[in-house]
């Protein structure tokens, strides 16, 4: 039996972003569930040139270039790829609101499943017409949540391809906690919070490290790691204004001692050193419209007991006691939820438990079973519907006894 072969367009490993680390560990997982190299990546590059030593890769959009995804299309057209999987995020492609993109789902010819990854829940018109648009020309649509799929229907009234929630894969990280660990860390017999990821203004770091005096006074052996780096956009256009900030904050408040910033873009196994380390995982991102998080899913995956703001991605994988969820820019809120965690261990062992077990389906080789399975129903659907337009088009005559294909060669 044939295995689907997916072109996956997406960023892609050496860039640093959550995406390109996301589409690297799908093309794995769906590899792993082919038992055999079956994908393919397009992978984009925003501003910087990047060499790709992962052979998988098999063509590089340069998002500068004005044809890049006309081009990218006809790659796409012209190989051995049964499917593409288009990833999008805004701010992935170029053009008014990404409108570039467009030009590959114009004139790919290929089925294409397309992945959202932000979706805002009152969209202005523009990018509203852009996601239906790319639904429109999209044989399959995948979502993270059941809360974007009822966004996709509701607020952007798409409701014709299949539609598939397949969750943000995660590693499989065994549930354990050991003091280790915090010793490798350097953070032995300390209270440890955590927060990782991309750093820029869209994190609401600002709002945990205000939090930090309360947390301090309670607890005065309590450590905060920030960990990662700044994100490269950002960093291009500003420095580590923000992170400069963000440390100049801590020292101002009396707690310079313990925010600690890991200035690293860690390999998975010294990231998941981080999170096995810490007592409680914090995301205080102020934004509500983020209907996927890889940093809050791999928390979860590691059973921590998490503290997170109510955007759209936590409010449904946190619920049911699985997290402790505040309101946005609050810092007495974090402060409270934090040092709830801290001062009840049964409460915070029953919610670490539960989001483990609520994080196990989400395992990648669960999650990359999921994906081939997809791809695979999206591309019989597309042959099967090819097949009958086939049998419509030469098996009925036209009005004038001819067939439609001599009509196009000027038939006799």
């Amino acid at each position: 039996m044939h295995t689907v072969r997916p072109l996956f367009v997406s960023t892609y490993p050496p860039e640093e972003c959550g995406l390109a680390t996301f589409t690297r560990d799908s093309a794995d997982a769906v590899d792993l569930a082919a038992l055999e190299p079956v994908s393919s990546l397009a992978a984009i590059q925003k501003t910087r040139r990047l060499h790709y030593d992962d052979p998988r890769v098999v063509h590089v959009i340069h998002n500068r270039r004005p044809d890049a995804y006309h081009h990218a299309a006809e790659v796409a057209n012209d190989g051995p790829y049964d499917v593409v999987s288009l990833q999008h995020e805004f701010g992935l492609y170029p053009g008014i609101w990404g409108d570039h993109v467009l030009d590959c789902i114009y004139t790919c010819r290929k089925p294409i499943i397309t992945t959202f990854h932000t979706l805002m829940t009152e969209p202005a018109a523009m990018p509203r017409q852009l996601i239906r648009e790319l639904a429109a020309h999209s044989q399959g649509i995948v979502v993270m949540t059941e809360i974007a799929a009822r966004l996709l229907a509701s607020v952007y009234h798409v409701n014709g391809p299949p539609m598939q929630v397949i969750p943000h894969g995660v590693p499989e990280v065994d549930f354990d906690v050991d003091s280790i660990r915090k010793s490798r860390l350097g953070v032995a017999g300390r209270r440890v919070l955590c927060t990782f990821g991309l750093i820029n203004r869209g994190k609401g770091l600002e709002y945990m490290i205000e939090a930090m005096p309360r947390i301090v006074a309670a607890y005065p052996d309590v450590i905060y790691l920030i960990v990662g780096v700044t994100h490269p956009e950002v960093k291009r256009q500003e420095g580590e204004v923000y992170r400069e900030r963000l440390a100049a904050m801590a020292e101002a408040l009396g707690v310079g001692a313990h925010v600690r910033f890991v200035n690293e873009y860690l390999s998975l196994p010294d990231l998941l050193v981080y999170l096995q380390a810490c007592d409680v995982y914090v995301t205080p991102y102020p934004g509500k419209d983020q209907i996927a998080s890889g940093t809050l899913a791999y928390a979860m995956a590691a059973g921590r007991a998490v503290v997170s703001t109510p955007y759209l991605y936590a409010e449904e994988v946190l619920a049911e006691g699985r997290g402790q969820l505040v309101p946005f820019s609050q810092s007495a809120a974090l402060a409270d939820a934090t040092l709830r965690f801290l001062n009840d261990p049964e409460f915070r062992e029953e919610t670490q438990r539960r989001a483990y077990e609520y994080a196990k389906p989400m395992f990648w080789p669960n999650v990359g079973r999921q994906y081939l399975d997809f791809f695979s129903e999206v591309l019989a659907a597309s042959e099967w519907r090819l097949d009958r337009l086939h049998r419509a088009v030469f098996a009925k005559p036209s009005g004038n006894g001819h067939r439609p294909h001599e009509l196009l060669h000027g038939g006799k």
